[in-house]
């Protein structure tokens, strides 16, 4: 369907509609935000999944007095999710969630490890390549490694299909993310005090420096004088001591 065909087909209160559920979407978890689902979307997907949703609360396209903050919270959950590492982290957190709700509602959960990458620093080589090196030690392997992950088998789980299962693992993932972010927020402010305090304690030892040369410029500046003090009192003979008369009864 064309871009034209897809405006008209929208009416105005759809699009507003649509406004009022991505600003409602908790901000920090993409897949709501773009009403995917949790899985890695691939690329045809997310683009065609963004351009709809675009179309529909563009703010040139509807009158909305937040259509500009809808469309750009759309914008940023599409750059969220074409970035892998952002992605790979989310869905771990999905995981999790899937997790916690689970044993919530009673089960008895069992998960798995699945591989999500595998990294060579060698590229480019063709099988035959592979092989021969395998036949070399270990040390001349080249090195690989595999990320992995937890995983839930949602087809043990019937239950994370319903529509309640659904909602709970979101209400969760909800909740992780929130509590991460406090926890990155409060870290931040620690480490922003932590500079504050070094910064003043740099200030302290920069005036303790500057006043230490202070004096030490004035009591180069004092020099003169005090040496001529001195000679001054030298030439007078110093400190005259006033004899004292004994008595005859030592």
């Amino acid at each position: 369907m064309a871009d034209q065909d897809l405006e008209r087909y929208f009416s105005q209160s759809e699009k507003q509609l649509e406004i009022d559920r991505v600003l409602q979407c908790f901000k920090l978890d993409p897949f709501s935000i773009l009403d995917l689902p949790y899985e890695k979307p691939d690329s045809k997907t997310l683009k065609l999944q963004y351009r709809r949703k675009s179309l529909m609360i563009h703010p040139d396209k509807v009158k909305h007095d937040r259509a500009e903050e809808a469309f750009a919270l759309l914008k940023k959950a599409e750059l969220e999710l074409e970035d892998e590492a952002r992605v790979k982290h989310l869905l771990s957190i999905v995981e999790e969630a899937k997790v916690e709700v689970l044993r919530e509602n009673g089960y008895k959960v069992k998960t798995q490890v699945v591989a999500t990458s595998l990294n060579s620093d060698v590229q480019g080589l063709s099988d035959a390549a592979e092989e021969k090196k395998a036949d070399k030690p270990n040390s001349e392997r080249s090195k690989v490694v595999i990320e992995s992950a937890t995983s839930v088998n949602t087809e043990q789980y019937p239950f994370l299909k319903t529509r309640e299962g659904r909602d709970a693992v979101r209400a969760k993932v909800k909740e992780i993310l929130f509590e991460m972010e406090l926890r990155r927020r409060r870290q931040v402010k620690k480490e922003m005090e932590a500079e504050g305090a070094e910064a003043r304690r740099a200030e302290e030892e920069t005036q303790r420096r500057k006043r230490k040369q202070e004096e030490a410029k004035q009591w180069e500046a004092t020099r003169d004088q005090r040496v001529n003090s001195w000679r001054d009192f030298q030439r007078k003979g110093g400190r005259k001591v006033k004899k004292v008369k004994r008595s005859g009864l030592a």
